[in-house]
């Protein structure tokens, strides 16, 4: 029997993909198409695609003389820039795994994932260094490639830089640089990629629903399926103006916004921080016709009181994720774009980005959309995760088919907690009508979403616990109108600091400890935190008494 979501299937779209070539390929297609239009434009430095192939392939083989073998992981520590798409797609060209680390982090995060990855050889930021200085002598890096925001800036930028990017270049003893690596790397095409189906691309690092993250392995014939899939169901052009501002070591930016560009053949304007202000002037500057982003970026847009004086006109497709958008919000973003075509979707890490997107021919009110290409999906009761549930009844979200990662690196337990029969069981709490169009309701677990970024108590509460002053913690999402939701930790201080230590210390603490998005901004102290009968802290207890004190929806 057909399933329910083909009857408002999007006109011209291909039910399931095969693809048989690797995105590295993929990517080197344009240069026979377009070898001299631009590929990526970063705040006025623009590179053609022939010019980014080439130094794809330079980077390629300079891993190659650096040791690099098939399967061996390579750390990506880096904001957008034009680094990292070299650096991502020379990886990928070499044979080696991405795992691409989040900028915001500090050490004893670095150190956890460095470690649980194995990787040895790691690209980063010189202005991020100093973090990696922390733990070197407690992971295995062999090589360290270093770059600047300079390396890739044109000495007049069209568009206003963060302060961080106006600095110096900084170099470190014991490091390379990676444009004196690409300048002395032969250009040689280079192709490492055995199966597609079997070989890894990234380990793409997420926590789940609980604990600490893990590598989720997602497979080259993945990363081209869901990428080419993106591509063709938003009906991108090889004429788009695509706008970056989403964070590319996320899963959503990553594909979303580097590679389905990419490797359609677009224009990139990569900025690598968001601003409201820059944004607008990107848009119009730049003339960009697609725009992939967050609801909070939305939200952060909207209320921006100069956005009025813009032309922003030239935008077509606004997609958004993340959190769910209001009716509202939804609706001023529509007049103040009267002319674009608006498009959500639900991804995790472990499907590489993409579930569930809207049918752009026939969007439904209070849903997000419809299973992507070559995805089942189906709601299952929360009990057994076994019965399919009726239309338009809550149930847990389960997935399968080529957007499924293989599994977690080196944690069989937690994969076969995960993926049951080939099924992939999110720990998402969603709806399905009777056209099969799919809505979010919560989550089962307690996993938190702030700003579109997944955050995982249990690593946040480890964290904290790094604090001399806490005994115990425990940490919890609120509403927040912004973030989706902000982190509140309760703590129980040890007794020599009761009195002795304010609330705002914890909080500036944790500001410079943590990456942003998952450093609580609310802290409450307790004399106890609830617990059971064997000791486990009762984080659901603390969740209802915020209920009850209006902080939280009921």
């Amino acid at each position: 029997m057909e399933e329910k979501w083909y009857s408002s299937w999007p006109p011209g779209i291909p039910r399931f993909l095969k693809p048989e070539k690797s995105l590295p390929e993929y990517l080197r297609d344009n240069i026979t198409s377009t070898p001299d239009k631009v590929a990526l434009s970063f705040y006025g430095y623009d590179m053609t695609y022939r010019e980014l192939d080439e130094a794809v392939d330079k980077f390629a083989v300079a891993l190659a003389n650096l040791g690099v073998k098939r399967g061996d992981r390579v750390a990506l520590f880096m904001e957008n820039c034009p680094q990292f798409v070299i650096s991502y797609f020379g990886t990928l060209r070499a044979g080696g795994i991405v795992v691409a680390l989040n900028p915001m982090f500090k050490h004893a995060e670095l150190e956890y994932e460095l470690n649980d990855s194995e990787a040895e050889t790691l690209v980063a930021l010189d202005f991020l260094y100093p973090e990696v200085e922390k733990v070197k002598d407690r992971v295995k890096l062999k090589n360290v490639i270093l770059t600047a925001f300079r390396d890739y800036l044109p000495s007049s930028p069209t568009l206003p830089l963060p302060p961080i990017m106006d600095q110096l270049k900084v170099t470190f003893p014991e490091t390379l640089d990676f444009l004196e690596l690409l300048h002395k790397s032969p250009l040689r095409a280079i192709r490492k990629i055995a199966d597609l189906k079997e070989d890894i691309a990234l380990l793409q690092y997420t926590g789940g629903t609980t604990g600490l993250p893990k590598g989720a392995m997602i497979t080259h014939h993945t990363l081209a399926h869901n990428t080419i899939g993106s591509m063709l169901w938003w009906g991108y052009t090889k004429d788009d103006v695509h706008l970056d501002t989403l964070p590319i070591f996320h899963i959503m930016g990553m594909v979303q916004s580097m590679c389905t560009p990419l490797c359609r053949g677009g224009y990139t304007v990569v900025l690598s921080r968001f601003s409201p202000e820059v944004v607008a002037q990107a848009i119009m500057q730049y003339k960009c016709t697609v725009w992939v982003t967050t609801t909070t970026s939305i939200i952060a847009l909207l209320e921006w009181p100069n956005i009025h004086k813009y032309d922003l006109s030239s935008l077509r497709i606004v997609c958004y994720g993340g959190a769910p958008i209001s009716t509202a919000t939804l609706a001023k973003l529509k007049q103040l774009l009267p002319k674009a075509t608006f498009g959500e979707g639900y991804g995790l890490s472990e499907i590489c980005s993409t579930a569930v997107l809207t049918p752009l021919h026939r969007p439904k009110d209070g849903f997000i959309g419809i299973p992507f290409i070559g995805t089942d999906l189906k709601i299952v009761d929360l009990e057994t995760g076994l019965k399919e549930v009726n239309p338009n009844e809550e149930g847990e979200i389960i997935l399968k088919g080529a957007i499924v990662m293989k599994g977690y690196w080196n944690k069989p337990q937690e994969t076969r907690e995960t993926l049951k029969e080939g099924w992939l069981y999110t720990g998402d709490i969603g709806k399905m009508d009777e056209e099969g169009y799919v809505s979010m309701v919560g989550r089962k677990k307690e996993l938190i979403k702030c700003s579109g970024y997944s955050v995982f108590p249990t690593e946040v509460e480890g964290l904290l616990h790094k604090h001399p002053a806490v005994a115990e913690v425990s940490v919890i999402g609120v509403p927040d109108a912004y973030r989706g939701e902000t982190i509140k930790a309760f703590i129980v201080l040890k007794p020599q600091y009761k009195g002795k230590i304010e609330k705002e210390e914890i909080v500036d603490w944790a500001k410079e400890n943590m990456a942003a998005y998952k450093r609580p901004r609310m802290v409450e102290f307790r004399e106890a935190l609830p617990k059971s009968s064997v000791g486990k802290i009762l984080r659901r207890v603390l969740v209802e008494e915020e209920k009850g004190k209006g902080n939280m929806a009921v």
